[in-house]
């Protein structure tokens, strides 16, 4: 909405304050006019050095704030990167640098948008292959979860070939006129998407969020997963929940999942979800497994499979 851009000034006045020698914009959904209440505010902040992502609350708004170079947002190395450049409104700009950024990243949006699409195909395909794998091994939780996985990757190829840029919990409202959409709707489950299936799955990530704020941090003593995420993402399923945007709500809480439980195989390289879900390695429980969704049956998942495959198949010949 575009009250909330002309608001980001006023409420960001702390960040301003606090990187007064940086360049500043906003990006994400707010920098495209279609954020809700409930969305943060996207922050880059240019300067001399690279810093981790921060997380912050602001009175009632959340501020996610990106760090990067000069260098970095000139030549953007990743190509979604360059294309929430070429959206990107700017806050501070005494250098320059951002307008010169904007312009060569909108300039170049049609090629940046075809190479993050065959990128995320690539990834599509690779989840797809992992998924059949555990199917193959019997163990169905990891199946459904790369099941799942493999349906976002093609979801955000689909909108990147038609050079939309995807926003998480706008999703599905994105992809509503896409060839593809019945591949998302069944490889991300949507058929759960009720008020009890979105509340069960929140109730799940908090427990989830909790359980890696205990375990390894982030470097500089700092969690990758502080509490003001958590927040964040219980206000933006309840705006949902309260539009009766339900499949929304249930997708976007699908892509923090699926987030989570790859940082938590990360820390735990050497197993799989099977392996956190039972024996000496268990982490996590049936129900916490029950609240996530993570229980297609192996029939079920082989059907999402196969859509899927067949859509990716046919986006891959055209892009």
């Amino acid at each position: 909405m575009k009250g909330k851009l002309s608001a980001a000034a006023g409420i960001l006045h702390p960040v301003i304050d606090t990187y007064m020698d940086s360049a500043l914009a906003v990006i994400g959904c707010c920098s495209r006019g279609i954020a809700r209440y409930s969305c943060e505010y996207d922050v880059l902040v240019v300067g001399s050095e690279k810093r981790p992502s921060a997380s912050l609350k602001i009175g009632d708004e959340f501020v996610d704030i990106e760090f990067a170079t000069e260098k970095e947002v000139l030549k953007p190395a990743n190509p979604e990167h360059a294309m929430s450049l070429a959206f990107a409104k700017p806050i501070r700009d005494t250098s320059l640098v951002i307008s010169t950024a904007t312009a060569a990243s909108s300039a170049t949006l049609s090629e940046s948008a075809t190479k993050a699409s065959r990128t995320r195909l690539a990834s599509a395909l690779k989840t797809i292959g992992r998924a059949e794998v555990a199917l193959a091994k019997k163990t169905a939780i990891d199946a459904d979860f790369w099941l799942l996985a493999s349906s976002y990757e093609f979801a955000y190829a689909s909108l990147l070939s038609r050079e939309v840029l995807p926003s998480p919990s706008h999703l599905l409202s994105q992809l509503r006129s896409a060839k593809g959409f019945e591949g998302v709707s069944i490889g991300g489950g949507l058929e759960a998407a009720g008020r009890a299936g979105c509340g069960a799955r929140l109730e799940g990530l908090v427990v989830l969020h909790d359980l890696l704020r205990e375990g390894t941090k982030a470097g500089a003593g700092q969690s990758q997963w502080p509490a003001v995420r958590t927040e964040s993402l219980a206000a933006k399923a309840g705006e949902l929940v309260t539009r009766v945007e339900l499949a929304e709500c249930y997708s976007f809480l699908g892509q923090e999942l699926v987030d989570v439980l790859l940082e938590l195989l990360r820390r735990h390289p050497k197993s799989t979800l099977t392996a956190l879900t039972s024996g000496k390695d268990r982490l996590l429980g049936e129900r916490l497994v029950r609240q996530l969704g993570l229980v297609r049956s192996e029939a079920g998942i082989r059907a999402g499979l196969e859509v899927l495959k067949e859509q990716v198949n046919l986006l891959a010949k055209r892009a």
